[in-house]
């Protein structure tokens, strides 16, 4: 079996850095996917970069916000979310309702639509659509993505959560794992075989060899089938350095096309979304 990968930037939208760090990637083809978040001051650039250079982008399906003080706000204007995305995920738990859930997947996926975007994948903020704060969201985007024959960012195998946590996981996530995974298929939903992404902050991190070998390293690794690695790249900003720094390293180890390099040398096909061959 062959060994696909798709190269996705995340957070498309989220401020000016993070746009211009996606933009270049893509002009230079470094990158081989994008994700709109469509609640961001700077998803209105996003997708008109989008509609003007004729590409596909995934709709990065958000119902949190990263910061208590400057909330994202609600697409849909669904009563759940009157005032604001929740930040606090006891908000998200107990006072969310899922019809709310359904009518934001559908205001933000309508946002990138309305304006002349094309969208070929949905994907997930914060992972609060995959079933791990006890709520049964992942059935909502399920049947979001059947409406809109998308694929949809889960993996049927259970590597991105070992990665993810550090440790293998009890038989029982997997198989909750496998459930979810159960819910989609029979829907129809096409999902990953695997995911990749760099769950350390900064502290650990340390310095940008440590994060370039670990990219370096699951491309190494790429099981067969079809595995996505997303990262968060963008620009430096002058005041914001901390965990914004890995944003920073992201972007440069893009754009220094190693993970391409080393994809072609291990016989790894890096792909799009398009992988999935879906029909609207």
């Amino acid at each position: 079996m062959s060994k696909f990968l798709i190269i996705n930037a995340d957070d498309f939208g989220y401020n000016e850095q993070q746009n211009n760090a996606i933009i270049e990637l893509l002009q230079e083809n470094l990158i081989t996917s994008t994700s709109v978040l469509t609640v961001a001051p700077n998803a209105s650039d996003a997708v008109d970069f989008s509609r003007k250079s004729n590409i596909s982008v995934g709709v990065h399906l958000t119902i949190n916000s990263d910061d208590e003080n400057k909330k994202w706000q609600s697409l849909s204007k669904a009563n759940s979310f009157k005032n604001g995305l929740p930040h606090n995920q006891r908000d998200l738990i107990f006072n969310t309702k899922r019809q709310d859930v359904k009518k934001e997947l559908e205001g933000q996926y309508r946002f990138i639509t309305d304006n002349g975007g094309a969208v070929d994948h949905a994907d997930n903020h914060c992972a609060t659509l995959y079933g791990i704060n006890g709520r049964r969201f992942f059935i909502d985007a399920f049947d979001f993505c059947r409406e809109h024959c998308l694929p949809f960012r889960f993996p049927k195998t259970s590597g991105f959560l070992e990665r993810q946590l550090g440790r293998n996981i009890p038989e029982i996530v997997k198989k909750y794992q496998q459930m979810i995974v159960g819910a989609g298929e029979k829907r129809g939903v096409k999902m990953l075989d695997d995911l990749v992404s760099n769950p350390w902050n900064m502290s650990r991190i340390g310095d940008y060899n440590t994060l370039e070998k670990y990219y370096l390293d699951a491309v190494d690794n790429c099981i067969d089938g079809v595995t996505e690695m997303f990262l968060h790249p963008a620009l430096p900003i002058d005041d914001k350095q901390g965990e914004w720094q890995k944003r920073v390293f992201e972007y440069q180890i893009l754009k220094s096309g190693c993970l391409l390099e080393r994809a072609k040398k291990k016989g790894v096909t890096v792909v799009s979304w398009k992988i999935f061959g879906l029909e609207k």
